[in-house]
């Protein structure tokens, strides 16, 4: 089931209207049950390996607390059973058609088979979020759960379940073993945040996806309509996940739960750490815990710094997919991060960026980093992707780049709406806070602006979320 669509809606309706008037173990149930509906209505299948994975890590945890001299195989168990099963979803055809390939390069012949297997939704978000559950019960930073109700719920809940965040054990679990309450803050709070979300989606996302998968589709794009595409494109990718982000984290709120903060305007950063500080915070904070930091992280010699980088968003490209781009895009933003050290290491370029005004200099370069950057994970051709990466900006004629600019001046609108955002979440919403009146009315006029411009602009093809393929 997806948010953007009346089936949902309706299911929302149903669920809270029957969530909020039963008893607190009742509700646990419930829940439970509906979440599980949600992932399962139009692939029923896919509950198997959600199932499997959850009822593993369950009775791992539990084994570890009544046997800790195992513990180390016991979370090896773990740990292998779920990257097996990722693998096997999402990355298995990946490797065979590479084994092929490399076979083909030396001269042999291997039949060629034909994998179709159908990745479940959401696969890497509960995957990794079960997975810390275990590493953390095994670094005793958290009891094991007794209950199977409410660590299923853990790893279930429907709001976040598909696409994140990916939350943590420690605070999601006090969240479920606690009774809850509705608020009238909580109530305007989580329908500002979903229509915040919707907006983001229908109006800024599917709109500039159009003007993006255009120009993806063109077969010799020049230089400077290429470039608008990739522009269309890194405001598609930040509206959509982060409308997603909002709506889960509004609908968590209507039913008395707070999930955590997965963007904070990654594109006001200003250095590649800054930006992954800011985006997909959630996944980039996993990785920083579980893969960065056990690996020694910064606190080793200068070599193994970097080889513990390079590995760290190695990984965090093959998260994203089984494909080249994927790997290529997460090994290029380590080499940015380790040239942003180098450079901040050299004491002429310390004293430019302490000058007044140089912010803006380095946020457009950054920027411009951002969306090279996005170039390579947009583009799963890596002939196609050399090519652009040659394309020349003095080639192009006159109305090329007439045709670039209405592009490029379309898609800043819808930028603008997104600034609109940050300027809101960032200076309006907590001014707001003090006047506890003014924000009442203020949120009010907010949701009708939002929820008129979605009737009056919303795109007219729908478009699945983005990070639902991941």
């Amino acid at each position: 089931m997806i948010f953007h669509s009346i089936d949902f809606l309706l299911f929302l309706i149903a669920v809270l209207t029957i969530y909020w008037v039963l008893p607190y173990r009742t509700q646990q149930v419930f829940i439970l049950l509906a979440s599980y509906f949600f992932y399962g209505y139009i692939h029923p299948w896919f509950l198997y390996p959600l199932m499997a994975s959850t009822s593993l890590d369950f009775l791992v945890a539990l084994a570890m607390e009544r046997y800790p001299q195992h513990k180390y195989r016991f979370l090896v168990t773990s740990l292998v059973a779920n990257l097996s099963l990722l693998g096997i979803f999402k990355y298995f055809g990946f490797f065979v058609e590479n084994v092929i390939a490399l076979l083909e390069m030396i001269g042999l012949s291997p039949p060629r088979i034909a994998l179709e297997i159908m990745l479940p939704v959401g696969i890497s978000f509960y995957t990794f979020q079960s997975i810390s559950y275990t590493i953390d019960v095994y670094r005793g930073r958290i009891p094991a759960c007794h209950n199977p109700v409410d660590f299923a719920l853990y790893v279930v809940f429907f709001p976040q379940l598909v696409a994140g965040p990916i939350e943590r054990a420690q605070d999601m679990l006090q969240q479920i073993q606690k009774t809850r309450t509705l608020t009238a803050m909580d109530l305007r709070e989580g329908m500002t945040l979903m229509v915040w979300g919707f907006f983001k989606k229908l109006v800024i996302a599917d709109n500039v996806a159009l003007i993006a998968n255009n120009v993806f589709l063109l077969e010799h794009p020049p230089f400077w309509v290429l470039w608008a595409g990739v522009f269309a494109f890194s405001i598609q990718i930040l509206a959509d996940f982060s409308g997603y982000t909002d709506i889960a984290r509004g609908v968590a709120r209507l039913l008395g739960f707070r999930l955590s903060q997965n963007f904070n305007h990654p594109y006001l950063s200003d250095s590649p750490s800054e930006f992954w500080k800011r985006w997909h915070i959630s996944l980039s904070g996993w990785i920083r815990d579980y893969i960065y930091i056990p690996l020694g992280g910064s606190h080793v010699k200068a070599g193994r710094m970097i080889f513990n980088i390079l590995l760290t968003f190695f990984l965090c490209g093959l998260w994203h997919g089984a494909s080249w781009n994927f790997i290529i895009w997460g090994v290029y933003h380590s080499l940015l991060i380790i040239l942003y050290r180098v450079a901040s290491s050299w004491k002429p370029l310390t004293i430019l960026g302490e000058m007044p005004g140089i912010f803006l200099i380095r946020w457009l370069v950054m920027f411009i980093w951002i969306n090279l950057g996005w170039l390579i994970f947009r583009e799963t051709n890596l002939t196609h992707l050399l090519h652009y990466l040659t394309l020349s900006p003095f080639d192009d004629t006159d109305r090329e780049r007439q045709y670039a600019l209405f592009l490029f001046a379309k898609v800043a609108i819808y930028a603008f709406f997104l600034c609109l955002h940050a300027f809101y979440d960032s200076f309006v919403n907590s001014w707001l806070t003090t006047l506890p009146r003014l924000r009442y009315w203020g949120q009010m006029i907010l949701v009708t602006i939002l929820f008129t411009g979605i009737l009056s602009m919303r795109g007219f093809v729908r478009i699945d979320f983005i990070y639902f393929q991941f």
